[in-house]
């Protein structure tokens, strides 16, 4: 028995009325074709077809991503200063977790007028409850770490479970670590990303088990490496020229590592040969049967895909789904759940439809942060409730009769079916997730997605040393030479990233790795290091090309840094590595 009636007969006309044939997104104006497989998923979730391309929806839901994003705020009752994720200029305030997860916010409760703009008045809602200002999964020791899984000694580090390591984003079981996106078993590694088992490493992208190496790319059980592209088995390589150990010794002894103008220039060498010499698959996928899109391992059925792993099966257009996630649609962020649609980050959850970050709940729609909770209807902060709409509690009967005309108002004015507007994001737009990890322009939110326009630096978000700081020295004053770096002299002053448009200091421990590691100091704010890193990764925006082998068409992974380069199709990469590698 249907308990929203109204809505169903309403819904249910338009998708009889829908038909496969080529569309323009409402907010961005780029064309897609709308197929009979994406009608399907609406048929399924009992919802209208989007006015928006797949493309936007993923830049609209994740620019509710935090990404590398660290800022002051303010605690929600006492005002004291909190170093968390969510800006300040979003209008959003904080609570550390434990203090969060001990309120109940069933007293924000208030009426929704069905007739009126439904997103309106959510946001008046959303700007009375507050945020978990960590979200840690484990608490951090002697860290400075969000979404922390268990970090002991770190700093500046998301999503990680790491030891004495610094400014790293989604790394499991990292150690003596600095810059590093997106691996696990990183030992003694500095500047890596998509990598994995790595041990005493240096500027690494794409490889697995290697060990005592700098600058690979798509490299396999590799050592004594210095400069090596798609290459397997393989040592004491020199910029893919093979040494005899004698003389790969002698050469890299002479390497110092302790001038920025010496990285710099190698730097731009490994850049080179990956543009110029180096070989990229079609995808990074492995075990994806039957699916398609990038970095996916150990899928099934997966179409149009992202950054998938460990059983996920039976999805369209989901991107960061793990751990069994199933059956769902246009999501981004989807972590053990099932049967979700148009929702970012549900973390093991079922039947939700245009949620944001909610735990252990089904049936939930158009709510933010709520757990355990279910059939709940416009609600922020919940810990579970049932039956509540715009966090006020309603018998069972009351709560549907007041779905059923919510969502046929929501439907009449075009509302019902599309997530959040970016406006209601707790991220700076241009570091979101929409930008860092599926390649939206940086200017996209301002212009066509109706995101919130504030700078950096507004509203105290430097924090109360960093902010009232004059003085600031620049980038440029920062010596090349580690020898001539000073940490009496640099640490804790406040420097100026003009590209950035941010300031920064040096911490005690970030100096401490640099001279253990003989590496010259970053002239580069922390968080715009981490972006570089991450960019040079292939990113969740496809395109078509064709192998520059045999030319067959083939679908790609748009990667910002690296425009330039040569792509085969898997048979023709295979081919390659055969001979080549």
């Amino acid at each position: 028995m249907s308990h929203t009636p109204n809505y169903d007969a309403k819904v249910q006309a338009i998708l009889d009325a829908a038909a496969p044939g080529e569309r323009t997104c409402a907010l961005t104006g780029e064309k897609w074709m709308m197929t009979d497989e994406e009608i399907g998923w609406y048929k399924k979730f009992n919802v209208p077809p989007s006015s928006r391309s797949p493309m936007t929806r993923w830049w609209v839901m994740s620019s509710f991503f935090l990404a590398e994003q660290w800022w002051w705020n303010k605690h929600a009752e006492t005002g004291k200063p909190l170093l968390t994720f969510i800006h300040p200029a979003t209008g959003l305030r904080v609570l550390p977790d434990k203090e969060w997860y001990e309120k109940d916010f069933i007293e924000k409760g208030r009426d929704v007028d069905a007739t009126q703009p439904f997103f309106p008045q959510l946001r008046e809602l959303q700007l009375t409850v507050p945020l978990l200002s960590e979200k840690n999964i484990k608490e951090p020791e002697n860290s400075i770490a969000r979404f922390s899984f268990g970090d002991v000694n770190s700093y500046f580090v998301m999503g990680c479970r790491s030891r004495d390591s610094l400014f790293s984003d989604w790394v499991l079981d990292e150690e003596n670590t600095s810059e590093a996106w997106n691996g696990t078993s990183i030992n003694r590694c500095y500047n890596v990303a998509d990598s994995f088992r790595l041990f005493d490493c240096k500027f690494v992208r794409a490889s697995l088990d290697c060990l005592s190496s700098t600058f690979l790319f798509d490299c396999r059980n590799c050592e004594f490496c210095f400069g090596a592209s798609n290459k397997r088995n393989k040592k004491y390589l020199w910029w893919n020229e093979q040494l005899t150990k004698e003389e790969w010794e002698k050469r890299r002894a002479e390497v110092d590592f302790s001038s920025r103008e010496v990285l710099q220039k190698y730097g731009e060498q490994f850049h080179t040969m990956i543009r110029e010499q180096s070989i990229w698959p079609e995808n990074f996928n492995d075990q994806a049967e039957g699916s398609t899109g990038e970095y996916l391992n150990k899928v099934t059925r997966v179409k149009n895909g992202f950054t998938c792993a460990n059983g996920v099966q039976d999805c369209f257009w989901v991107s960061y789904a793990t751990e069994n996630a199933r059956d769902s649609a246009f999501c981004a962020g989807l972590f053990t759940s099932q049967d979700c649609y148009g929702s970012t980050n549900p973390a093991q959850c079922s039947e939700m439809l245009f949620t944001y970050n909610c735990q252990t709940s089904q049936n939930l729609e158009y709510c933010i942060q709520c757990m355990g909770s279910e059939n709940c209807f416009g609600c922020v902060g919940l810990n579970r409730k049932k039956f509540c709409i715009f966090n006020k509690q309603y018998s069972e009967q009351e709560y549907w009769q007041r779905v059923d005309e919510l969502k046929c108002h929501m439907l009449d004015r075009g509302e019902y079916g599309e997530f959040f507007p970016v406006s209601m994001s707790p991220a700076y737009f241009p570091d979101s997730g929409a930008v860092i990890y599926h390649g939206a322009p940086p200017d996209l939110g301002r212009t066509k997605l109706g995101a919130l326009d504030f700078e950096p630096e507004a509203e105290g978000a430097m924090g109360p040393d960093l902010s009232g700081a004059t003085n600031m020295k620049r980038l440029s004053d920062i010596p090349d030479r580690l020898d001539d770096f000073d940490e009496a002299a640099w640490l804790g002053v406040p420097i100026y990233d003009a590209s950035m448009r941010r300031r920064f200091a040096f911490i005690a421990p970030e100096i401490q790795f640099y001279k253990t590691h003989r590496l010259a100091p970053p002239a580069r704010h922390f968080v715009g290091r981490i972006h570089d890193l991450i960019r040079e990764s292939n990113m969740g925006r496809f395109e078509s090309t064709h192998c520059a082998k045999c030319s067959t068409e083939i679908t790609v992974a748009f990667n910002h840094i690296h425009t330039v380069r040569t792509v085969y199709c898997k048979a023709c990469y295979l081919q390659y590595l055969e001979k080549n590698g």
